[in-house]
């Protein structure tokens, strides 16, 4: 009696199907795993930034200085905000740097969206270089890449984005540019304000100092902590993507169709999330923890322009109404 030497084509057929319906049911498991792998060394790194705030407040008893120079001041139209931004050497991960001291803990690896080291103001008197590429014009060119200057050894081999005509990282957004650029997908506050005691706080376990950004590193509004990747989630149905022929705004804003059922289908909102319908974030005190993008939202209210400490129980964040501002603050 011969003995079967092989499948049938029926058997063949059912056991390819049986691993097809397998391997439907693993693929989102281990895709699960691995972005909780990712979740959590996102976290580990808020955390360590945290830690390094808290050292900070520890030797200076305040968050970070800002620029102070009236000559300064007064070529970005003596608005101060604007001029600390543009000193290469007030930017909280440069000042931060000593305590930290290994950069690759501002990286997200969930991130869809870089930041960083775009342009590099070669120093060290920063402000004499930007009046003569400048004009003395507060934006007057692309090399100054969006106006968020750092110092040099951020760029990898970019050291002066004028002289060598190319910037660190290609543009914002891009998870590619020079080998070595610095990017930047764990952001810090740019609410509560620079240079508070912390004396002036009530509760630094409430004060949010670090967290998951991307489209601003520097975060004033919830949609920045709360969905990182995506631009001005918050605007209303006339403001969508594409706002003012911008056309980068269609990587990552929202069409008008895609923000009313944005607002309304909590399981289709969570995609746009970073971490599992969340964000990463560490606060003043040096805890760092996960919370909910919806949660984030809910345990804040609307105040004025980051002038405020406070917003319900989140401090350094906050909300916004109307036109990009549906939830909050105007930008």
């Amino acid at each position: 009696m011969r003995g079967r030497r092989g499948f049938t084509l029926i058997e063949l057929l059912v056991v390819i199907a049986i691993i097809g319906i397998l391997a439907a049911m693993l693929f989102p498991v281990f895709a699960r795993a691995r972005e909780s792998a990712r979740k959590i060394q996102c976290l580990s790194n808020v955390k360590n930034i945290a830690l390094a705030f808290q050292m900070y407040l520890t030797d200076y008893d305040a968050l970070m200085p800002k620029e102070h120079r009236q000559d300064v001041i007064d070529v970005f139209c003596g608005e101060e905000p604007k001029a600390t931004q543009m000193n290469p050497y007030l930017r909280i991960p440069v000042i931060l740097d000593e305590y930290i001291k290994n950069r690759d803990v501002w990286k997200c690896p969930s991130a869809k969206w870089a930041q960083g080291a775009m342009a590099i103001m070669p120093g060290p008197d920063w402000f004499k270089i930007w009046i003569s590429y400048s004009g003395g014009e507060s934006c007057a060119s692309d090399e100054f890449a969006g106006c968020s200057p750092f110092p040099p050894g951020w760029g990898g081999p970019i050291t002066d984005s004028f002289t060598q005509g190319q910037t660190g990282l290609s543009r914002a957004g891009s998870t590619g540019g020079e080998e070595g650029a610095f990017q930047e997908n764990i952001g810090v506050t740019n609410c509560g304000g620079r240079e508070v005691k912390t004396s002036a706080v009530g509760d630094p376990a409430k004060f949010i100092v670090c967290g998951d950004a991307g489209i601003r590193p520097e975060y004033m509004k919830l949609s920045d902590l709360a969905f990182p990747d995506t631009c001005k989630p918050e605007a209303g149905p006339e403001c969508y993507s594409d706002w003012e022929n911008c056309t980068w705004s269609q990587d990552c804003g929202l069409s008008a169709d895609v923000i009313q059922r944005f607002w309304s289908d909590s399981t289709y909102r969570r995609d746009f999330t970073r971490h599992f319908g969340g964000s990463n974030m560490g606060f003043m005190d040096g805890h760092a923890t996960w919370m909910s993008s919806d949660a984030i939202y809910a345990n804040s209210s609307g105040g004025e322009l980051c002038q405020q400490t406070s917003f319900g129980d989140l401090i350094g964040v906050a909300a916004c109404t109307g036109c990009f501002c549906k939830l909050g603050i105007c930008e």
